[in-house]
């Protein structure tokens, strides 16, 4: 291999490497796989709820479900039927599990999405 195909071949490593790298800093999310409702737990304390499925009739319901992982979760709100949910961890920091289940204005199924997010006592 001349000098020239060495550096090449090292600079796609080094670009695939780095982009490698950015994936395991990006806001952990989730989206259904066919369902077209996504849900998105970026920085800390709240997750977002987007829906793609445009030919349902609408406003669509949401339905929230946490798995606190043993931490102490203070809900300040009701999350029904909202396209985000607010959260925080007084005492101990770590991760949640966020799920939400999408309906529309008939109560016909969507679909639904889960996603780890970040739970603390002050929003990063």
């Amino acid at each position: 291999m001349e000098e020239g195909e060495v550096r090449k071949l090292f600079s796609v490593f080094a670009v695939g490497a780095f982009l490698m790298a950015s994936l395991a800093i990006v806001p952990t999310s989730a989206r259904a796989q066919t369902s077209g409702v996504s849900l998105l737990c970026g920085g800390s304390d709240i997750c977002e709820v987007s829906v793609a499925n445009t030919t349902s009739p609408q406003p669509f319901h949401y339905a929230w479900s946490f798995n606190s992982n043993g931490l102490n979760v203070i809900y300040p709100a009701n999350c029904t039927d909202k396209d985000s949910c607010m959260f925080y961890c007084p005492s101990k920091q770590g991760r949640i599990q966020a799920s939400v289940t999408a309906t529309d204005a008939n109560y016909q199924f969507i679909g639904s999405a889960s996603s780890m997010a970040m739970c603390t006592a002050q929003p990063l």
